[in-house]
């Protein structure tokens, strides 16, 4: 071969080599490449009231044969035996009121269903119309402030202001009172919740605007006002008014006290209610002239938009199982409380200067009853009723004296009173009864078996 062939192909063969060992190297996996992630913006919850994926509210009927409610209380099953039925009808004419007693002119203002608002209690407002709910529960909610839902059956007043927001408890409120409820909204998860309750009418501010209005010169917290007589002719228009047919409560009078247990019943002229006392401690004071109790918050009377001191005739200290949530209710990430108000509790009322110890108890679909450890009712005085949901460890000051729901009428503690000790079996003892100065309205038929037949 020539040398000049030898000198090409030598450079060729070369080059050839070179690119086989090149293309060996780049078969291997290559070596993994660190990245720096970008950093991942910190995520802020923020819930608009008026955003919800809450459907219009339809109409809703009451099951005729109740059953136990989700969400019961089995914390503390104080009572030693069940009124009964409660899905048995109370005995009262057609025109008392179930919810107070008293007697309304037209028995047909008793064949709607309540409309239960609800009222903010923050530092320093002014409510209006809460003198003319036939009932009003008070509850705590985030920030540690208390806020009201008001029942009202018998009036219809034209402004009931400031409205707020719904929260949890009234998934399982509104349903005992076959209600209407009443609000500026809520968070995204109350109000999917609020909208999948089969037993709840929902007349939430964005989707039912017609009974709401501002007030002029209110602030944001303050300026909504609720229009009731509004709000009967718009679900008169919707279909969603309905005889609920309330089962109510037991109504006396008067209670002969004399022969009930000395655990069960005690002096009670002043009752403190602990709530954060900065923003919405409670003190019921008891007045001999008009025979009901004087309400005060932090301090000082609280009084209606007309300068009148607000009163009850009867104050409900409802022991309730309180628990935190995931919930966020607000910007600032403060969560819901999920309070439990079905199931059985312990219950004390207070009326005519005295306290009376019991239970209460429902299903869930039905107004509570009131009741003592052995199962008969625990009648209410006709008129109004505050009720006061409070968490099971609180102490309430009655006449200077702490009392816890496990003490008795003396604020004692009371052993027999806890869920984890068995209770007294019935003695030989002559039955102790209440002795109304007349029959109770509200009484069971003399048909209607009780829980001790």
């Amino acid at each position: 071969m020539p040398c000049s062939s030898r000198r090409i192909i030598w450079p060729i063969t070369l080059l050839t080599l070179i690119l086989l060992a090149i293309t060996a190297c780049s078969g291997e996996n290559p070596a993994p490449v660190e990245v720096e992630s970008s950093p991942t913006p910190e995520l802020q919850v923020v819930v608009f009231a008026t955003e919800a994926p809450t459907p219009t509210p339809t109409a809703t009927t009451r099951a005729a044969t109740p059953t136990a409610a989700m969400g019961a209380s089995t914390a503390e099953p104080t009572a030693a035996a069940s009124s009964g039925d409660q899905s048995a009808p109370l005995n009262r004419p057609p025109d008392i009121n179930p919810l107070t007693g008293l007697k309304v002119d037209d028995p047909a203002t008793l064949k709607r269903r309540p409309i239960m608002v609800r009222v903010g209690n923050d530092p320093g407002i002014q409510q209006v119309g809460l003198e003319k709910a036939d009932m009003v529960y008070e509850e705590i909610v985030e920030w540690w402030v208390t806020r009201f839902t008001a029942i009202y059956l018998s009036q219809d007043p034209e402004i009931i202001a400031p409205i707020r927001s719904a929260r949890l408890i009234n998934l399982q409120l509104v349903p005992q009172y076959g209600g209407a409820l009443a609000n500026s909204g809520g968070s995204d998860q109350v109000r999917w919740e609020l909208s999948q309750a089969a037993d709840l009418v929902n007349l939430d501010e964005f989707f039912s605007p017609q009974p709401y209005f501002y007030r002029e010169n209110e602030g944001w917290q303050t300026r909504l006002a609720f229009d009731a007589a509004t709000a009967r002719e718009y679900m008169d228009g919707e279909d969603l008014e309905a005889d609920v047919k309330l089962r109510g409560f037991v109504f006396s009078p008067k209670v002969e006290v004399k022969d009930l247990p000395k655990e069960a019943v005690g002096q009670a002229k002043e009752a403190i209610i602990p709530y954060p006392r900065q923003t919405s401690e409670v003190k019921w004071e008891y007045d001999s002239a008009s025979g009901t109790y004087l309400r005060w918050k932090t301090g000082e009377p609280m009084e209606d938009f007309d300068g009148k001191q607000l009163a009850a005739s009867n104050v409900i200290i409802y022991f309730a199982e309180h628990a935190d949530t995931d919930i966020v209710e607000d910007s600032n990430g403060a969560t819901s409380i999920r309070i439990v108000v079905n199931g059985l509790g312990t219950a004390w009322l207070l009326r005519d200067g005295q306290i009376l110890k019991g239970n209460w108890e429902t299903n869930g679909l039905e107004t509570p009853n009131f009741i003592f450890n052995d199962g008969r009712p625990m009648p209410l005085k006709p008129g109004n009723t505050w009720v006061e949901v409070v968490p099971l460890d609180f102490e309430i000051e009655i006449d200077g004296v702490a009392h816890t729901r496990l003490s008795d009428a003396s604020g004692k503690a009371s052993s027999s009173s806890s869920s984890d000790e068995p209770k007294e079996e019935a003695t030989d003892e002559p039955d102790a009864t209440i002795t109304p100065t007349s029959t109770p309205i509200g009484a069971r038929p003399a048909a209607t078996p009780t829980a001790e037949e």
